[in-house]
């Protein structure tokens, strides 16, 4: 009987922690981008950049680099787009994005853009942070999920299916129209 009551007393202690991440996908859209590369004429997703290593992102396996940017998110070749959406959590406990995958790319990456000396820089992450009762917003100019090596035109209308992975809410799979900025 006593046994009883530790274990319950244990289970009530639990309850009055914080609530769990409860998160939500709003407004989720992909850019419009070609399969191929830039061309002289014009490139698939405004300017291009120039690569520069650095160090890795961890054991993730993924591409590491910056890119000095002209303002937008791109990639120094053709066949990339990126995703944006806002991450809403209502719960009492942060969370963090730490994965995205796609069948639209080869490579799926999550990405920042800050400004260095004057020049916009892309740089991968490890995670996003997504605060207790607070959101995270995937933007143009900011973070965004990066899709390297495109696999099919992305055309105004398409739909990207993503599986996204938080460090405590597991996965949640999020379809984003494709549309043009």
């Amino acid at each position: 009987m006593q046994i009883l009551g530790i274990m319950l007393g244990i289970m009530l202690l639990a309850a009055c922690g914080p609530s769990p991440a409860k998160l939500s996908i709003n407004e989720p859209w992909a850019r419009a981008a070609a399969m191929t590369g830039a061309s002289a004429s014009g490139g698939n997703m405004g300017n291009s950049g120039t690569m520069s290593g650095t160090t890795g992102m961890g054991n993730s396996g993924a591409m590491s680099g910056t890119m000095d940017m002209g303002g937008t998110d791109t990639a120094p070749s053709g066949g990339t787009s990126a995703a944006y959406m806002v991450i809403a959590n209502t719960g009492g406990t942060a969370d963090a994005l730490i994965k995205a995958e796609s069948d639209v790319a080869d490579s799926v990456e999550l990405h920042t853009m800050t400004m260095q000396d004057n020049v916009m820089k892309m740089t991968p992450v490890e995670k996003i942070d997504i605060p207790a009762n607070g959101q995270a917003e995937l933007k143009p100019g900011s973070f965004h999920v990066m899709l390297i090596g495109l696999r099919h035109d992305l055309n105004d209308g398409d739909i990207v299916k993503l599986t996204l992975t938080f460090q405590n809410s597991g996965t949640m799979q999020v379809e984003a129209p494709v549309r043009k900025p």
